[in-house]
């Protein structure tokens, strides 16, 4: 497993392009911060996109690229600028996690109690996509390249996610997709992750008193419970790559009513997105067995599904060439003493949980940000999902991370929700689209690159089918 990069690009064309895209970029770092403080300042959580989007569809429109609005899925689109060429694409998300308001302190101090907060960094990922976009669009211009550059705005990542945009089509003319997002390390996505399946099962039974008449009753939460007990029964008898997480959502309404309605939500985590179909059908049987047992009905709704992350390795070795050549940003000391201030709060050993999956050494804990390059996770497979996942099986697909949060910081906690709305996220997001940005000229520029590429995902391609469907 691979722990640093050392791959330098021998190609003339990518040097030239990587100083071209950093120059864009740092003549428009107050546009990207500026957006980026915005979105994080003013988070909207998934489908209540509204402001977010609006955001990147006028500055996108008013750099030249033509939007359009998909009906599909609220505040989706795309802007595209250029002609002929390749179609090269980046993706931008903009969801705010419920409940994770916190302001851009070393404490845990919410600015809205209850209110949403970008706490995974989705406020980065859209602004760095944003320069991505628009840095290679002026070098394929400037270079007299043929070629179209597509900003995809993806809402409810943290929900639904880009599936009805996948279904519908509206990834499958593109060349090649890429996108990053905000991390601890920096490093090439290299690693796969989760298909899932979320679900809410919802047992029906009859209310009684519970103390006068309980022979009347048929409990529902009684239903809940016992499924719940099966699948921890089932776990043991299920592929050790096979995961379930649940939570009881509704239990009825007071301990002297015998429940007529509970609920429980769950989440089925695969490796890979054929393996779900029969571990859900175990899960059905489960379900079906806690409702013969009391008496009651149920039903089912698919709330979400995810196909796992299949990178492409030819964009990937790609971006890590970049990556490699593009210099990386640099704190200042105030920037690290509030890194340091932010991963003091994190337990050591906790820090570790950031690294480990991906295969990162964990002597790297002992700095606040990552400074250097890696190259990690080869090999590996994270028990979480992404709605990229989808895409990658319908386009090629290359992904980043930046260190935007300190060391041992993960995503979907407070102390990164602090760390996204900070200097030195902004200015590794910067980095992020700069890479991404050069990256893409190189497989519009170099057509080798590109069918390499597409070669390798016609290789090793799956037909999609979303595990919604399934």
């Amino acid at each position: 497993m691979n722990t640093q990069v050392v791959a330098k690009s021998p190609e003339p064309a990518g040097s030239p392009a990587i100083a071209a895209a950093a120059a864009f970029v740092a003549a428009n770092a107050a546009v990207y911060d500026g957006i980026a403080r915005d979105i994080w300042e003013h988070p909207e959580a998934a489908f209540r996109e509204e402001r977010s989007s609006a955001i990147y569809r006028e500055r996108l429109a008013s750099q030249g690229f033509a939007v359009t609005e998909y009906p599909e899925m609220k505040y989706s689109f795309v802007a595209e600028k250029g002609s002929g060429g390749p179609i090269i694409a980046f993706m931008g998300e903009y969801d705010a996690l419920p409940g994770m308001s916190q302001a851009c302190a070393a404490e845990k101090r919410p600015l809205v109690e209850g209110a949403p907060g970008h706490a995974c960094g989705h406020n980065l990922l859209g602004a760095g996509s944003l320069a991505a976009a628009e840095t290679l669009a002026r070098l394929l211009e400037e270079g007299g390249i043929p070629g179209r550059v597509r900003f995809y705005g993806c809402p409810a990542e943290e929900a639904l996610g880009r599936i009805p945009m996948v279904k519908a089509g509206r990834f499958s003319d593109a060349d090649a997709v890429m996108t990053w997002h905000g991390a601890d390390v920096n490093t090439p996505h290299r690693y796969t992750t989760s298909a899932n399946l979320s679900l809410v099962f919802s047992f029906k039974g009859r209310a009684s008193h519970a103390g006068m008449a309980p022979q009347a009753g048929r409990s529902a939460l009684d239903a809940v419970q016992l499924f719940n007990l099966s699948l921890e029964f089932m776990r043991e008898h299920l592929a050790r790559d096979i995961l379930l997480h649940y939570v009881i959502t509704d239990g009825g309404d007071r301990p002297n009513i015998v429940p007529a309605h509970a609920a429980t939500a769950m989440y089925l985590r695969a490796p890979t997105a054929d393996k779900i179909p029969a571990a859900f059908a175990r899960i059905l049987k489960a379900a079906e067995g806690a409702s013969l047992m009391t008496e009651t009905s149920f039903t089912y709704e698919i709330k979400a599904g995810k196909c796992d992350y299949r990178p492409n390795d030819a964009i990937q070795d790609l971006l890590a060439q970049v990556m490699a050549q593009a210099p990386l940003p640099v704190p200042t000391e105030e920037e690290l003493a509030f890194a340091a201030a932010l991963q003091a709060t994190v337990d050591p050993e906790d820090r570790k949980a950031t690294l480990v999956p991906i295969g990162a050494p964990l002597d790297l804990l002992a700095a606040p940000i990552h400074q250097k390059l890696g190259d990690f996770g080869s090999g590996c497979r994270l028990g979480g999902s992404l709605d990229t996942g989808d895409v990658s099986y319908v386009v090629p697909v290359g992904q980043m991370n930046a260190a935007t949060w300190p060391l041992g910081v993960g995503a979907h906690t407070w102390q990164s929700c602090a760390a996204s709305g900070g200097t030195w996220a902004f200015k590794a997001m910067r980095w992020a689209g700069l890479c991404m940005a050069a990256a893409g000229f190189r497989l519009a520029a170099e057509p080798e690159l590109l069918e390499a590429a597409k070669a390798e995902f016609r290789g090793s391609q799956v037909p999609y089918r979303s595990t919604m469907d399934m």
